[in-house]
This record gives C-alpha cells, structure tokens and sequence, in this order.
C-alpha cells in the first residue's frame, strides 16, 4: 500500500492571479539568474512555445473560456517575453503567476486554438493551433462504492506530480490541480460529482470543489478524491471490481499493431488459448482480446462469433459497456448497424468519449447525418487516442455526415486530417468520392469532375458506382448531357448495380428523369421499387415524394390530360397508394371518375364513386357525390342502381339545388323503370327547363303523346321568333313535338307547330318536319317511318344535357384527350331518314 501524500488543509495559502505581475514583454536580460527563457516561432500552421527546462518536469494544461493554463511544479523562474513579442494577432498576452511549488502561465488568446502540450525530458513544447498536434492519452475515472461510507473516485495517473492550487480571476473560483510527467494524458470530458467537478484538460488533473472538507490524494499511480463518511455517488451495473477492470478505450494502438505485426497463426493460437483456460471474470476480457485481433485483420463475422461465446454465460447485467461497444463496433463493421445501436443505447455503456464517438460510427452508417455529426463534433479528438485504421474508417464518416449537412468547413478539416495521416490504396476511391462532392458542393466543378472519374476507374465497385452516380447529376446541372443519354446511363447503372442507398439514388434521379419525359408509369415503378428497397432512406423519400406529388398534378390538374383514359385507368389502379388523403384525395378519384365518363368508361366509374359513397364520405358531400353516382347508372342504363344510391345517403335538411338535382335524377330513375306515375308525382312542385324536360320524357314513354308534345312547346317558348337558327338537337325536339301531335291527331296543335316552326327547318329536318306535320299524310308510309324511328329516340340525352347546365357538378367535367374523338353522333340525335331525296333550294 502506497502511502498517501498529505492532503492540503483548506487553510492552505492560495495565491491569486487576480492582480498578475507585470508582463515579461522587456528584453530577455532583465530575466533572472537562472530563469528558464521561453521560445516562440509561429507558422502558418501553428504556434509553438518552447520551455527548455532540462530536466523531466510535472506540468498540467487546460483551458478555461480564452485563456490557455499551464501550470508547472518547480521553483525555477520562467520568462514567457516571447510569447507575447512572436505571438503577434494570436496572442492577446501572457502572464505568469506565481503558486506555492510552481508556476502557472496564463496565455490569453484572441481566437479559438487547439492546445496539446509534447517534448521530452529536457525541454516541453505548448503547441496552438487548428488541429491537436499532440494528441493526449485519455484518462478513465472510475467510482468506487463496494463501502458506501468510503465511496470514492479515482483517475488513472502515471507519473503523477505536486499538487498546486489556483485562484482563477476570471471564473473567480479556486481550482485544484494535479501535475504529471509527459506524455500528455488528460480528461477529455468534464464530468461532474456533488461534491466536486472534474475539468476537461489536455494533461493533468484540475479539480473544481464544491465541498470544504473534500480530501485528495495523490498515489504513485492515481488520484483518489473522497471525503469522510464517503462521496455522493449513483449506483452503477456490476461489481466495483468488474467495472474498473473493464473501462478504458476499448481499441490500443499497442495491441493493435501486436495483433496486425505478428504472425497469424501463432497469434491466434494464443488468443484462443487464453479465452478457452479463462475462469470467472476472466472470461470476457479474454474473449475481448481474440475479437479485437480479428477485427485489426478484417473479420469481422468470426469477431462476432468470439464475442458471443465470451458473453453468452455472462449475465446482462454483468456485461461491462467496453465489451458492449466492442459488439456494437463489429456488428457496424460486419454491416449490422441496426444491431450494433442496440448495444449503444444499454445503459451500461454511458455516455463517455469512447461510446459518443462509436455512436457517430454507426449513426453515419444509418444515414442519420444529423445525429453523426453532431457526435463527431462532440468527440473528435477521442479519435487521436484509436489506431489509424480506425482513425481512417471514423474520418471517412465524419466527413461525409458534414457534407450530407453542408458543414463544408467540418468535411475540409476532415478531409485534410485523412491526407495527414496517409491514405492506403484500398481507400484511395472512396476518399476521392468524398473530395469531389466536396469540390463540387465549394464551387470547383472541375475539380469535383476529376475526382469523380478517379473514383470511377478505380476497382472499388461501390465507390466507382457511387461516383458515376454523382458525375452524371453533375453533368446534367451542367447542361453536359441530355435527358436520353442520362437515362441510358442511370438505366445501365441501375442494373450493374443493386440492394443499397446507391440504388435508392439512382432509381429517385430516373423516376424524375422518367417524369420529364412524360414516362409516368415508369416514374412511378422507379419510386416504388426505392421505397421498397429502402423505406426510411431520405432518397427514398424524396423520390416517394416527387411521385405523389406527380401522381396528383397528373389527376388533378390538366397535366394528365393527355393520357388515354384507359391508360390513366390501368395506372391509377396499379399506384393507388399514391394517392393523397384527405379532400384531396376524394377529389382526385371524381375527376378520374368524370375522364371514365367522357369515354363511356361507366362500370368503372361507377365502382370508384360508389366506393366513395359507401366509405368516405358524411352528410351532405355524400349526398352530393351519390347524385353524380346516379347519373352515372342512368346512362349505364341502371336505373335501379341509381335509385338505390338515391335512397341510402337521403338525409334531411339538404340545400336547395343538391336536393333538386336528386329528385330529377330518381324521377328519370322511376320512369325508367316503369313507375311514370310515381316519377311525376317525385319532381310536382320542381320547376325549370330541366323539370319540363323531364315532363315531356316521361309522357313520350309513357305514349302520353300529346301531353309530352305540349312540355316541349313549353319548353321552346317563343324560341320560334329568334333569328337564330335552331340547333340540331332543338331540331330533333321540334320533330318529336311534331310526331306526337300527330299520334294524338291533334290537328289544332299540329297546324300550330307548323305554323311556328315550318321557317326554321331546312334540309332533310324539313322534309322530316312537312311529313310529320300534315295530318293527311298521319296514315302513309312515309310517316308510319318517322314515327316509328322518333318512338325509338332515346330522350336520356336531352335529359343530360339540360341537367349539366343546370347542375355543372353532376356531370362529366373532364376534357378527351386529342388521340380520342368525340362521337359524331350523340345519343339522342336524330337518325338520318332513308329513301327521301334532299332538294336544294332553286329560284
């Protein structure tokens, strides 16, 4: 048992920095004997401070707010003139102030630096700059709470020196620092207790108390804080003896060139010798070790295998987090990302520097970029203390989650720690990949070009692809390439290449290209078959986005148009689940159902509206829509359809015209059918041309045909005195008024009609209108024709188009597309009259 160094009592002086001593900024004569001078030389890279002390001296450094400290055991003098007089705009000034034991120099900085502290026995280098030049050993810190009343904590020091304490003028506390010898070795967290806080350092320990009777210790090979009847500390999972035997970083750079120097076999041999003879808590570690050798030699899957036979006896509770994060690593290195966050997020693990740095690892594998960069920021330099394999695998996804965020100046940094410590050639594809989307996203376009088709020549499959994939989107914001041969590119890519986000990218580039050109079926398959790749991939995403926005504007606004309606049909069956819900989703399947229409598409139709009716809508849109599902079974010649779609959504209190429309469409409903009485008797009290009309449809099929002559007369009013000419379908309803008059020998009506109408016909409607409106002529041949082909005409037409100029919404509002023509002859047109001869007019 060491023996412990005396605690310093609280009464112990403290010399505060408060009122420092005037700047060493004079000529380096005025030092004093024996002083040690400092030198200064500044960079473009860095700034490095020089203090030749000659002999090995415990020193500590850390940094608070702007100020860099580095506090020294020693008597001799230090002279820091040099650092203000070479520091130039770096260096706001510098002081030294003196402790009890030693020295501490306060260097003020006017903007951000990296501090590391190196050297050797004679002399010790203070570097500044943007990157850690000499990057510390970690220190672990471990609570000891096996006796609740001696619960202690205790950091892990080698060479430990004096213990000083400092009065800080700026924070206007007192803190309490443990030297040691180099290397550097520090705290890369501050971690905080009740009764005291731990403070981030470079090297050294530097305590902050909030307890008065906090007791230090120094031992040869650690510090131990405590106080009497035992520090305030939280449980934690496993034994005291457990926990401080497996914390610590989980790779060493010292077993990892063992593992990757010496030769295979007899390495493994040995490994595994010592897992199979180990007993009791032995038994992990040692398993640990055989793992951490077959991921320094890349396998991955046996690593796995040796770590689940080394835990598969331990309890869950006993499994320490370092073996945890080992898991986590060789699951996320095997392509199991998924599985290694699971192990990430077990309490056990905590959240040291060691499991926030592996939790950016496997975060930047699960595409999640903003979570990886964030954790890459918070534990950068925690990468110094991995081998250089490592540090190389952590760099690469660091760098890419900065470029996924656009954090250029992070990925620049990244990219330049990677050219530092070298680049292998089995990486050399993928890190040019990451520095052409770098060049582009900076603006250097042809830089970016370069690096890509270095990536692309290379025999890294995934990089060349990724690469490819990149150059032609660049290319084409270029204006370098045209839409066919970018999509014969992307098409042969999307084929050699298959199964990951790559593909999910390459798919969202030709579906959007696909949309361009008007391929929209193919648009959508691309977008589905990424989705179905990668579901939660945000190119996925983006591509399932685009497509529902495509499939929208295709049925919603006059994009689609040009689609056969056949086609439209068939794509909106196949993509459905594009559709968008809510209104607009209901409106998109009424207009699709009004281009069915247009193209007597009517079965069809008719099932996505009664769909709507039977599980989409409430009240009165329901009652609404089933008013165009009614007319749409009456012109599929279904009038018991209609009326029961009439009846099931029948609900009170409707608005005027909505209730309107209804009764006409059952009253056609019921005249077909039959019920002429009943149909009457529906629309009594209904006014307007639409009703009229309705009337006189009902007596023509009823063979009431003077009653249905007389609605038509009402219907046309005095249109006779208009100058303008009557339409054919007016033409067709003035023959048929004629007609009836006739078959009710009515004579008075007949020489009426004749009297009004006879001006306004011409041509073969003529000859038709004299026939039928002579009641000499009622018993020849001629008309015994005419009437039977008018007792054939179908009056639905009539009927349509009186309903969707009163009633636009009930109707087919949808344009045909150009490749389709309209019917040249509408139903309820009158058919040409065989075997009478048109005469032209002669004088």
């Amino acid at each position: 048992q060491a023996t412990p160094a005396p605690t310093i009592p609280p009464s112990a002086p403290i010399v505060s920095a408060a009122h420092d001593p005037p700047a060493a900024a004079s000529l380096p004569s005025t030092a004093p004997p024996g002083a040690v001078v400092a030198t200064a030389r500044r960079t473009t890279d860095d700034f490095k401070i020089t203090f030749p002390f000659g002999a090995p001296t415990p020193a500590a450094l850390f940094r608070r707010s702007d100020a860099v400290w580095l506090v020294i055991a020693g008597d001799k003098a230090i002279d820091v003139s040099a650092i203000e007089r070479e520091g130039g705009p770096l260096i706001a000034n510098a002081r030294v102030v003196d402790l009890p034991q030693g020295h501490a120099i306060r260097i003020k900085l006017n903007r951000p630096q990296l501090a590391s502290l190196g050297g050797n026995d004679e002399a010790m280098v203070l570097s500044l700059a943007n990157a850690e030049e000499f990057p510390p050993r970690p220190l672990t810190v471990t609570r000891n709470i096996a006796d609740p009343a001696q619960a202690n904590v205790s950091v892990a020091l080698e060479q430990p020196g004096p213990m000083l304490r400092l009065a800080d003028p700026d924070a206007g506390d007192t803190l309490t620092i443990v030297t040691a010898r180099l290397p550097a070795q520090g705290l890369i967290r501050r971690q905080s207790f009740v009764e005291f806080a731990l403070l981030a350092s470079i090297h050294g320990v530097v305590i902050q108390p909030n307890a008065d009777d906090l007791s230090i210790r120094v031992l040869p090979d650690k510090v131990v804080l405590g106080r009497t009847g035992g520090l305030t500390l939280s449980a934690i999972n496993g034994s005291p003896e457990r926990v401080a035997a497996m914390t610590g970083p989980v790779f060493d750079i010292k077993e990892w060139k063992k593992n990757q120097d010496e030769n295979f076999n007899q390495r493994l041999d040995e490994l595994m010798r010592t897992a199979s003879l180990a007993t009791g808590d032995a038994v992990l570690p040692a398993h640990m070790a055989a793992a951490r050798f077959y991921v320094a030699r890349g396998f991955y899957p046996e690593a796995n295998g040796i770590l689940h036979l080394g835990m598969k006896d331990q309890k869950a509770e006993d499994i320490a987090g370092p073996a945890l994060i080992l898991r986590a690593v060789v699951n996320t290195l095997a392509g199991r990302p998924e599985r290694a966050m699971k192990d990430l997020e077990n309490p056990a693990v905590g959240n040291n520097f060691d499991s926030q740095l592996w939790k950016a690892f496997v975060n930047a594998r699960l595409g999640k970029w903003v979570e990886a960069r964030e954790r890459f920021k918070n534990a950068e330099f925690a990468m110094m203390a991995l081998p250089l394999d490592l540090q190389r695998l952590l760099l690469i996804e660091a760098m890419r989650s900065a470029l996924e965020v656009k954090d250029y100046s992070t990925a620049t940094a990244r990219a330049n720690d990677l050219a530092t410590i070298g680049i292998p050639p089995e990486l050399e594809a993928r890190i040019a990949l990451l520095n052409g989307r770098l060049a582009e996203a900076l603006g250097r376009e042809k830089d970016a070009l370069a690096a890509y088709r270095a990536a692309m020549t290379s025999t890294d499959r995934a990089a060349a692809a990724e690469a490819t994939l990149a150059e032609i989107a660049l290319r084409q914001k270029n204006d370098e390439i045209g839409q066919d041969e970018a999509l014969s590119e992307l098409e042969i890519l999307s084929v050699t290449w298959r199964g990951d986000r790559i593909e999910a990218r390459t798919l969202q580039m030709l579906s959007r290209l696909y949309a361009e050109k008007g391929r929209y079926n193919e648009a959508f398959a691309a977008a589905i078959k990424a989705t179905n790749l990668q579901p939660n991939g945000p190119a996925t995403r983006a591509a399932l986005e685009e497509a529902s926005a495509l499939f929208s504007q295709l049925y919603l606004t006059s994009r689609g148009d040009d689609l056969p309606p056949v086609e439209a049909l068939a794509m909106f069956y196949e993509y459905r689940d594009l559709t968008p819900i809510g209104r607009r989703g209901d409106e998109m399947i009424r207009r699709l159902a009004d281009r069915l229409v247009a193209v007597d598409l009517l079965d069809q139709a008719g099932e996505l509206l009664q769909y709507q009716v039977d599980h989409r809508l409430e009240g009165a849109a329901r009652a609404q829509v089933a008013a165009r599902l009614a007319t749409i079974y009456l012109m599929n010649r279904k009038p018991e359809r209609a009326i029961a779609a009439l009846r099931s959504t029948r609900i009170a209190d409707l608005a005027g015209e909505v209730r309107q429309q209804r009764l006409l469409l059952e009253a056609r409903a019921q005249s077909d059918i039959g019920r002429h009485e009943l149909a009457l008797d529906i629309i009594t009290n209904v006014s307007g041309r639409e009703a009229v009309r309705l009337r006189s449809d009902i007596y023509w099929a009823s063979r009431r045909w003077r009653e249905s002559a007389e609605q038509i007369e009402l219907l046309y009013g005095d249109r006779w005195r208009d100058f303008q000419p009557l339409s054919t379908s007016e033409k067709s309803d003035i023959i048929r008024a004629a007609i009836g008059y006739a078959l009710a020998e009515d004579a008075i009506g007949l020489s009426r009609f004749r009297e009004k109408y006879n001006a306004k016909m011409d041509g073969n409607d003529r000859e038709a209108f004299d026939l039928a409106s002579k009641p000499a002529t009622a018993n020849s041949v001629d008309f015994a024709r005419i009437a039977k082909m008018a007792a054939s005409i179908d009056t639905l037409d009539g009927f349509l188009r009186e309903m969707k100029t009163r009633f636009p919404d009930a109707m087919a509002r949808a344009k045909l597309p150009p490749a389709i023509k309209a019917d040249p002859n509408p139903t309820g047109a009158l058919p040409a009259i065989r075997g009478l001869k048109p005469v032209a007019a002669k004088r």
